[in-house]
């Protein structure tokens, strides 16, 4: 960014814990701790698979087939529920909700997924935001706003889709550890993020070509 960007830019950038620009610049993930009491009853609360354990690596494996071959741009998958929510560049105002049981059925993903170039993709979503923000509603915005969405978006790099494998698999990973282990987490290609929330009362927010090494570094 503009090292002549006003002191209400830099609170505009630094103040939320993930704004309208991403993760403040200097910052790979972001923590954040909620109830206390989640934490001090994780002993009694032992974990039990779900429909979705069962069929983990198969679901998580469609999961990063629709992100590389869809038009899928962002998808929450849910262990506890065993619900999977995505959201798709052909309608980018709604998202859906799918059981995860249901992603492994004969032609299900085939009727709901709509395949498309990953490249094509990303050029879409990076269209699609341009559109918004250089149209008509671009008149409603502060000058700074202008001019630090010009450069985020003119700065973006796409996520490699080869890294899409090793994000879902982290997934995994976490799912697995014992004790504080994955509850729910979510990966999304538009912002380039990956937020991961545990059992206890964690929830971790990080740049999604990070992941991977972030969970190497914090898992035994």
């Amino acid at each position: 960014m503009n090292p002549a960007i006003s002191e209400a830019d830099v609170c505009l950038l630094q103040e939320p814990i993930v704004g309208a620009f991403g993760l403040p610049a200097d910052l790979p993930f972001v923590s954040i701790k909620g109830d206390p009491s989640l934490r001090e009853t994780v002993p009694l609360r032992p974990r039990q698979n779900s429909r979705l354990d069962r069929v983990a690596g198969e679901v998580l494996a469609t999961c990063a087939t629709l992100l590389r071959e869809t038009g899928i741009y962002a998808i929450y998958v849910g262990f506890n529920s065993s619900e999977v929510r995505t959201e798709s560049i052909f309608n980018p105002f709604a998202y859906e909700v799918h059981d995860a049981e249901d992603l492994l059925k004969p032609g299900y993903a085939a009727r709901h997924f709509v395949p498309v170039p990953y490249a094509e993709k990303m050029r879409s979503i990076a269209w699609m935001r341009g559109i918004v923000q250089t149209g008509p509603l671009r008149h409603y915005l502060p000058p700074s706003w202008q001019q630090l969405m010009d450069e985020a978006r003119t700065q973006a790099t796409p996520l490699p889709p080869e890294r899409i494998d090793e994000i879902v698999h982290s997934l995994d990973v976490l799912r697995a550890i014992d004790g504080y282990y994955l509850r729910n987490a979510a990966i999304s290609l538009s912002e380039g993020l990956v937020r991961a929330s545990y059992n206890c009362d964690g929830t971790y927010i990080v740049r999604a070509d990070y992941f991977p090494e972030f969970v190497r570094l914090n898992t035994p």
